[in-house]
Parts: structure tokens; C-alpha cells; sequence
């Protein structure tokens, strides 16, 4: 009689055995700390669970750091993070998107693109783009893509260099609620965060927008969330090329039926799932910016080396006899004219664009790759003035940026 029991039992883990569900990992940029990431993919864990069959799946928090080493341990399956970490992580895995997000906005309508907010304290005279210069700024991280990255090429483009033109550059991390905290209590002067972040805040009471002023707002027109950007697709949802190709096909089976899905609804996902969108773009951006972090990154090394560093203390002592006395009586000279030339008429001036003799000075240094701190030093006047001479070049050269300056000026 017992050996019958156990008999049965054999038979009975041995025909359940090979049901048990396997685990599949899904590694989700916890932009918000873990806790909102769970609370925010639970439904999408849910649905993915009750859709694909021999699997189960858990959601594994990573950052911008974290992602590849968790993918050189093989803990992953899939990714779900913002098109520039993807494009970065792409270039060193292979993975391919299997869909596309939509993600259900605060007034209720779906958005496939997403962008970044540029913001400071209303009433703190911090207006247009231009006004960072020599104001501190608090993002991310430098890798990250909505948090820093998109704002860099917008700051780009009206000639504001963020890495040399601001008083201090700050990264601290997820989750990014706080960037709007050390704006709001005063420990940055403007901050930089992803679209819908304000909105989602808000619907949930932990902020209110009308304490801050949203800069460059005009970035793009019919987009339902503050902009201070263009846009950029959604999140991927990417599958490692280990990933077994019948849980991969399972996966953007069930999400792209998320929309018209029965468990999806009861499970109360909020976003929906389209085939995968074009994210050149976002690779065009990220190659873009490590080009420029590249170029920094020589011009530190450059200095750094203790031979140079030698030769260049020898050049700007010699330089200090002979140059800054002949600077010191042009800078007189200079200011000399200005004060004269203030209510005489413009055939006075330097050329047909009618420079004046200290945006002449001002020019001559930009064109030597000076920043607007290092200008101000030289020139003895505050960085905010610098930026009101550039600006006065800019118009009159017809000029976007300082490089169009100076190949229009010369």
C-alpha cells in the first residue's frame, strides 16, 4: 500500500516537473527609485505572466551603470529603458527591439515620444536658455538621456557650452524627483528632468508646476506635456540576442495585443505597445555628445601631462612681462572709446556689422576657444556681461551659435 502511494506520487512530480515555469528577467532603468519602478511595472509583470505560458517574470531595477554589468552576468532577458542608454548598450550587445512604448499621459491620451523639461524658479530671472551662463545646474547623470543629453544639444544650438559656461554642472543620480527638490529649496538654479515627470508629480500631489518656469518652451508644438526640447521616441523593449527565440516572439506577441487585451485592462496597465520605431535618431545624439565628452576629455589630458604643465608656466610668465602691459593700455583704450563712442554715430565703429571695441575684444577671444569665465577674467568684466556682448555679436553677424560666429566674422 505504501509502495503504491509513493508510486503515485513519482508518477504525479514527474509529469508536473517539466511544467514549472521558467524565470525570465527583465531589467526595467529605475529613473524613479525602485519602489516607483514597482509600483509602475507590476501591471505590466502581471500581464506578461498571465500571456506567456512556462514563464515567469520579474522586474529587475538597473541604472545607467548597473545595466551592463547585470547583462555580462547573464541575468537578463530583456531591457526596458530610454532610447539613448539602448543606443549605447546596443553598441556593445547585440539586442534587438521587439516593440515600441505608448505611454498614456496625464490628460489620458497615448504618446509615443518623449523630451526633456529645462527648468528654474519662477521669479528667480532665469527666462530663456541664454540666462544659465554662470548659474548652477543640477541633472542626472551625463549618460543620461532625457535627464542631461537631449538639454546638452539645446544649450548646443544657442551657443551655451554647459560643461565650461555654468558656475557649477551637478549630477545626483535617481531618483530624479530630486532634481525638482534642489531647484524648488534653492540648491540649483535650473534643472533638468524628462518630460511628464512634472505632470505625473502633480496628478499626484508632490508637486505643483506654477512655482517653476519652463525654459524654451516653444520647442515643439502639440505635444501634450511641457517641452523644452524636440522628441525623441519611447522607450524600447528589447529582447538580449541569449534570450530563447520563443520567449522573445511569446513577449512582443503578448505586448503588441496589449491594446486591445482583456487581462491587460483587468490588470490596469496603463501604457499600450506598438511595433519598433525608428531610434536612429537617439544613436545620432549619443554619438554626438561622447564625441564632445572625447574632446574634453583630450583637452584635460593635454593640460594634465607634467611636462606641459612646465612648458606652459615658462610661456605665461614670459607672456605676463610682455603681453599684459600692452593688453592693460588697450583695455584703456578701449573702454576709452566705448565711453566716446556712446551717442556718436555708427561709422565710428569697427566694421559694416558696427562692433564695438570691446565686442571686438570679446570676439578675438571666442575665436581662441575661450570660455565665458575665462573671457571675463581676461577682459576684467563679469561673465553676465560677456554673454551680453556675444548676444549683441550673434544679432549683428546674423549668427545661432559661436562657431557660426566665428566663421562669419572672419
Amino acid at each position: 500500500m505504501i509502495g503504491r502511494f509513493f508510486g503515485c506520487l513519482f508518477v504525479v512530480v514527474m509529469a508536473w516537473s517539466p511544467l514549472q515555469a521558467q524565470e525570465a528577467k527583465i531589467g526595467v532603468l529605475a529613473y524613479r527609485g525602485e519602489q516607483q519602478l514597482a509600483q509602475k511595472w507590476s501591471s505590466l509583470k502581471a500581464y506578461l505572466n498571465a500571456s506567456v505560458s512556462g514563464w515567469t517574470f520579474t522586474l529587475v531595477p538597473i541604472t545607467l551603470k548597473s545595466a551592463s554589468k547585470r547583462i555580462d552576468n547573464g541575468d537578463l532577458h530583456f531591457v526596458l529603458t530610454n532610447p539613448g542608454h539602448f543606443s549605447v548598450l546596443d553598441r556593445d550587445y547585440r539586442m534587438s527591439v521587439i516593440a515600441s512604448r505608448q505611454r498614456r499621459a496625464a490628460d489620458g491620451t497615448y504618446v509615443n515620444e518623449f523630451g526633456s523639461v529645462i527648468f528654474a524658479r519662477k521669479g528667480a530671472g532665469i527666462d530663456v536658455l541664454q540666462d544659465v551662463v554662470g548659474k548652477t545646474i543640477v541633472a542626472i547623470d551625463r549618460e543620461a538621456f532625457g535627464g542631461f543629453q537631449l538639454a546638452w544639444r539645446e544649450f548646443e544650438d544657442v551657443g551655451v557650452d554647459v560643461f565650461h559656461d555654468v558656475a557649477q554642472l551637478t549630477y545626483v543620480g535617481f531618483p530624479m524627483d530630486q532634481v525638482f527638490e534642489r531647484v524648488q529649496s534653492g540648491a540649483a538654479d535650473v534643472g533638468i528632468a524628462r518630460s511628464g515627470l512634472i505632470e505625473s508629480m502633480s496628478l499626484a500631489g508632490t508637486l505643483d508646476p506654477a512655482q517653476f518656469m519652463i525654459l524654451n518652451q516653444n520647442a515643439t508644438y502639440g505635444h501634450p506635456e511641457m517641452l523644452s526640447t524636440r522628441l525623441y521616441p519611447e522607450w524600447p523593449f528589447a529582447a538580449l540576442a541569449t534570450t530563447p527565440k520563443d520567449l522573445r516572439d511569446a513577449v512582443a506577441l503578448a505586448l503588441l495585443m496589449a491594446g486591445t487585451s482583456e487581462d491587460a485592462q483587468r490588470l490596469g496597465m496603463t501604457d499600450i505597445w506598438s511595433s519598433p520605431m525608428p531610434y536612429h535618431d537617439a544613436r545620432e545624439l549619443t554619438t554626438a555628445f561622447h564625441k564632445r565628452v572625447a574632446e574634453i576629455a583630450r583637452g584635460s589630458a593635454w593640460y594634465s601631462r607634467p611636462w606641459w604643465i612646465a612648458l606652459v608656466s615658462v610661456v605665461v610668465l614670459v607672456a605676463g612681462f610682455i603681453v599684459v602691459p600692452q593688453r592693460r593700455r588697450r583695455r584703456v583704450s578701449s573702454e576709452y572709446s566705448e565711453t566716446v563712442i556712446e551717442g556718436v554715430s555708427n561709422d565710428t565703429n569697427l566694421d559694416d556689422h558696427h562692433v564695438t571695441p570691446r565686442e571686438r575684444e570679446v570676439l578675438e577671444l571666442i575665436s581662441q576657444g575661450f570660455s565665458t569665465k575665462e573671457i571675463g577674467r581676461e577682459l576684467g568684466i563679469s561673465p553676465k556681461t560677456v554673454e551680453f556682448h556675444r548676444s549683441n555679436l550673434l544679432k549683428k553677424y546674423g549668427a545661432r551659435t559661436s562657431s557660426q560666429l566665428i566663421a562669419l566674422s572672419t
